[in-house]
């Protein structure tokens, strides 16, 4: 019975999740911007919190912690203003003058609340002065916060106290949204509060996730409205399930099964990813991140930093026609930095260049990883390995002997493509579907007599389906 209603909660979490991307995060060798004041902002994981000595990390620089090395990586004066505990309602407190949301657990983890807003100037002041900040918070608001809810749910609906009182303990206890699960089916089995269980923890969930995505948006204006040129890195979450490096290493029958964890991250880190395409601040995918229990080792942490790193503008970005953070940018950087898709010049991309038959071959070959070409090349007029390879596997139609490198993409077949070629870019059902979305989207936004796709909105469009 237990492992059933496990299984039942699993597929309900699934649910109301959405699809997510592996990205690479290995720091290359680049020029980088100067920045003087590196601002910090986040929960436990972005403060450095360790599971194993706990030493305070509220607002404290923590040697090894992705941003030590990030700052000392840049050269930069690191400010930390990251807090364990700290939620999307925590952040917004911290921000508005306004906000009228007081709960029971508002600073939870915090060791004076009185402290913390008395900080709240020092806070916005820093923001306001940064070059640089990068923001990690989300955690809370779906692990610690969901016991909280379930609790009050289940005392609301007469659960005897004691029960309730263990459910709380719990929140206090785990962080992660699946052990979180486990702990409370284990605890409702043993005290005869299943059916109670069931009816409160979609409940909790719909709750915690409404306000999370409620709130994530308003905290982006919040912080541009105080910086609006600072450069904003948001910290994506990641599945703290990963214990080694061997957890990273996935045959094909496990890439089969669903993975909550990785699926409940993939929820959380939606409204990050919108918000970069409105906003154009960068999310940073930290998948692979490894960690103690619930938070990242040291490893982790390095991983976190060359994520970072890596994700930052690049100060030798040659192309004059895209704007640095812009969503535009963020796509064209992608392809510019991992040598996928060369500008039509030394200093210009050609964003509003229509995009071509070779463009196009050579962008998917480059996002599917340059994969060994095995077929003899038909083609007279071209000769490289992308177009061989985009060609052979239907992504991109040759025309007998010739393959037509300039010719020019129409917003229809790109439609096609991304969905066509979705399973090579993003694996699995979800990728599917993702791409289906994207391809939908494309023949909403052009018609079904649309003309060219230009390679500024087809880039934007790949990195969406791709690596965002």
């Amino acid at each position: 019975m237990k492992k059933l209603l496990k299984k039942s909660l699993a597929v309900l979490l699934a649910l109301t999740m959405l699809s997510g991307l592996f990205a690479m995060c290995a720091s290359a060798e680049k020029e980088y911007f100067a920045y003087e004041k590196y601002v910090l902002l986040g929960d436990s994981v972005a403060s450095g919190h360790d599971d194993i000595l706990y030493l305070p990390t509220e607002f404290i620089r923590v040697e090894g912690s992705y941003s030590d090395l990030v700052a000392d990586a840049l050269g930069a004066e690191l400010i930390p203003m990251a807090c364990p505990g700290f939620r999307t309602i925590e952040m917004r407190y911290m921000l508005e003058d306004d906000y009228d949301y007081d709960d029971a657990f508002m600073f939870h983890d915090t060791q004076d609340p009185e402290v913390m807003k008395a900080r709240i100037p020092e806070y916005r002041q820093n923001i306001a002065e940064a070059d640089l900040i990068t923001l990690g918070v989300g955690g809370n608001d779906f692990g610690t916060m969901l016991t909280w809810l379930v609790a009050d749910i289940m005392e609301e609906n007469g659960v005897d106290p004691e029960v309730v009182k263990e459910i709380r303990e719990i929140g206090n206890e785990v962080g992660a949204v699946t052990e979180t699960v486990d702990k409370l089916v284990e605890l409702a089995n043993t005290a005869k509060a299943l059916p109670a269980l069931l009816e409160a923890v979609p409940a909790a969930l719909a709750k915690g996730l409404v306000t999370f995505f409620t709130n994530w948006n308003i905290m982006i204006e919040d912080i541009y409205a105080l910086n609006p040129d600072a450069t904003l890195l948001v910290i994506g979450m990641f599945d703290n399930a990963v214990k080694s490096e061997e957890d990273l290493v996935v045959d094909e029958t496990e890439a089969a099964k669903i993975n909550i964890g990785q699926m409940i991250v993939d929820m959380a880190n939606t409204p990050m990813k919108e918000g970069a395409k409105k906003y154009g601040y960068t999310f940073v995918d930290t998948t692979g991140t490894i960690c103690v229990t619930y938070h990242p080792t040291a490893e982790g942490h390095q991983h976190i930093a060359e994520c970072i790193l890596e994700a930052l503008p690049d100060a030798s970005f040659p192309y004059t026609d895209v704007e640095q953070g812009t969503p535009l940018y963020n796509a064209v950087s992608h392809f510019y930095k991992n040598g996928i898709l060369e500008g039509v010049s030394a200093t210009e991309f050609g964003v509003d260049n229509a995009l071509t038959k070779e463009d196009l071959a050579h962008a998917l070959y480059g996002l599917a990883g340059s994969p060994e070409v095995t077929v003899n090349n038909p083609f007279t007029d071209v000769s490289d390995d992308a177009c061989v390879w985009a060609a052979a596997n239907g992504y991109v139609s040759g025309n007998g002997t010739t393959f037509g490198p300039d010719e020019e993409v129409s917003a229809m077949t790109f439609a096609f493509t991304l969905f066509s070629a979705s399973s090579v870019l993003c694996p699995g059902l979800l990728g599917m579907l993702k791409g289906l979305v994207a391809a939908l989207k494309t023949v909403f936004e052009f018609g079904l007599s649309g003309g060219s796709i230009s390679r500024g909105n087809a880039v934007v469009k790949l990195y969406e389906l791709a690596v965002l």
